[in-house]
């Protein structure tokens, strides 16, 4: 075997710098006798125009099964991303499935009717794409990357994987497996504990999204093959679905494509949802969840908000970027770099299309378990006033402002937000909207919605981490009554 390392030496020679590493190359190049020693000497002159952004807005149209079709034209390069969404998240999971949604799509890149799970992924291979599937709360979303060049053979592999999954025996018994050991693994995970609890107390017991996410051991081994394939027929349907698609292709390219490529997708409208109602938050209560030996504890303050196509979305978000959205915010400014309790804590909004939550949370140091949920409430009662300190609704508006371009870089990120905006309810323009939605809001909008949302009297409180040395400081706090979560 030859190495191509001596090739490099004669080329490094003839260019003067084979004994020169970058740095030495770099002031050898800036020398005044340089051919370029001026260019690199002069200050680089101003841009002659303001560099602007204008956010996508994609053009639309329906398959003729009724799919709602999102286009966004890149001819930047031969690449096009495409996702489909379909309305088959955790919420449509039946009593006792729990772990049914995610499940579902896991399998659905596991083969089809005509190539088995080997040879399925080795023709998506075989074409340098992506194809990929995964459930959320109200949705699952089916995503492929592809060359503009072979996009009609991806797309017959998508097609296959949407409508004709095999939901094999053996496939399904390996996916299992696999689910049930990311459940173990979950046990270990603080944050994952706090998220289950958190969606326990805000969507109730008995409301799908108030399981545990992926499910427990025991709903996962329930589900059978009769189960996916059930739910695959019940909620993959057209009628409700968007596909998105960004890149190096037209409306009409796609129309003709996806209407041919789709056809086996027989027009049909997802059933109706019937969830129980969520509970009414009308006390205070603080969960304690043990976790012995611990050196951290997660700490998490939790309330009920308003879904994505509220009006007070925009103003709402602009005062989170104040509170913990930002790595300069008031709670991670006091609680990392102030107090030293923790590497890092933020709150968000969650906002979907039927329900939306706050949260503010972080992992602290677990000797300062008591001392840190302190500090939370502090901040939070603080900023629940409105009082805005000098400078800090700028930054926040700009901030959101010069975060949207990177947000909307590639093909993925493009149709992904797109399909997003057009589930939720949001219009078509919503991101060509969004820069002037943020100019417009004041110190009175954020003092209004801090004052209607953000009041941590009405924020139960999770806690994850060792009950010995912190539950009575806790107590102490006086924040509600400290209970341990119920078993399930």
């Amino acid at each position: 075997m030859t190495s191509s390392r001596p090739l490099a030496l004669p080329l490094a020679a003839a260019l003067g710098l084979a004994c020169a590493g970058p740095r030495e190359a770099a002031r050898a190049a800036a020398q005044p006798g340089a051919p370029d020693a001026a260019f690199r000497g002069a200050k680089p002159p101003p841009s002659p125009v303001e560099p602007r952004f204008a956010a996508p807005v994609p053009a639309e149209s329906r398959l003729p099964n009724g799919a709602r079709l999102l286009v966004v034209e890149n001819h930047a390069v031969p690449l096009v991303s495409i996702e489909v969404v379909v309305p088959a998240g955790v919420v449509a999971e039946p009593p006792g499935k729990a772990g049914l949604a995610g499940f579902t799509a896991s399998m659905l890149t596991e083969g089809t009717e005509k190539l088995p799970a080997l040879a399925f992924s080795e023709a998506v291979e075989d074409l340098a794409a992506r194809l990929s599937a995964s459930a959320g709360p109200e949705r699952t979303r089916v995503r492929l990357n592809c060359l503009a060049e072979t996009l009609p053979r991806a797309l017959d592999l998508l097609a296959a994987a949407l409508v004709e999954p095999a939901f094999r025996p053996e496939d399904v018994e390996r996916v299992r497996g696999l689910l049930l050991a990311g459940l173990l693994q979950k046990k270990a995970s603080p944050p994952a504990l706090a998220a289950d609890e958190a969606a326990r107390i805000l969507f109730g017991p008995r409301h799908p999204l108030g399981q545990p996410s992926g499910g427990t051991p025991e709903t996962v081994q329930a589900i059978g093959r009769e189960d996916l394939a059930r739910f695959h027929s019940e909620w993959y349907r057209p009628g409700g679905a968007i596909v998105s698609v960004s890149g190096d292709t037209t409306l009409a390219d796609m129309e003709r494509l996806l209407g041919a490529k789709l056809a086996a997708w027989k027009s049909r409208p997802p059933p109706a949802l019937s969830l129980p109602p969520r509970p009414a938050i009308d006390r205070r209560t603080v969960t304690l969840v043990d976790k012995p030996g611990a050196s951290q504890s997660q700490v998490w303050l939790v309330g009920p908000l308003f879904p994505a196509s509220h009006p007070d979305r925009v103003p709402l978000g602009i005062a989170n970027n104040v509170l913990g959205g930002l790595f300069g915010s008031r709670l991670n400014m006091n609680l990392r770099e102030e107090k030293g309790y923790s590497y890092g804590v933020r709150s968000s909004l969650q906002l979907g299309r039927d329900y939306g939550y706050f949260q503010a949370a972080g992992g602290v140091q677990a000797r300062f378990t008591a001392e840190a949920l302190a500090e939370f409430e502090k901040e939070l009662a603080a900023f629940s006033t409105g009082a805005l300190r000098e400078g800090e609704l700028s930054k926040s508006k700009e901030a959101a402002i010069r975060s949207l371009p990177a947000a909307l870089e590639t093909n993925d990120a493009v149709a992904g937000s797109i399909a997003q905006a057009a589930f939720v309810g949001l219009p078509l323009d919503w991101y060509r909207r969004l820069p002037g939605l943020v100019a417009a809001v004041d110190d009175a909008a954020v003092a209004r919605v801090a004052k209607a949302w953000l009041d941590p009297a009405r924020m139960p409180v999770v806690v994850v981490g060792p009950r010995a040395g912190n539950e009575e400081r806790i107590r102490a706090l006086g924040l509600g009554p400290v209970e341990e979560p119920p078993r399930r």
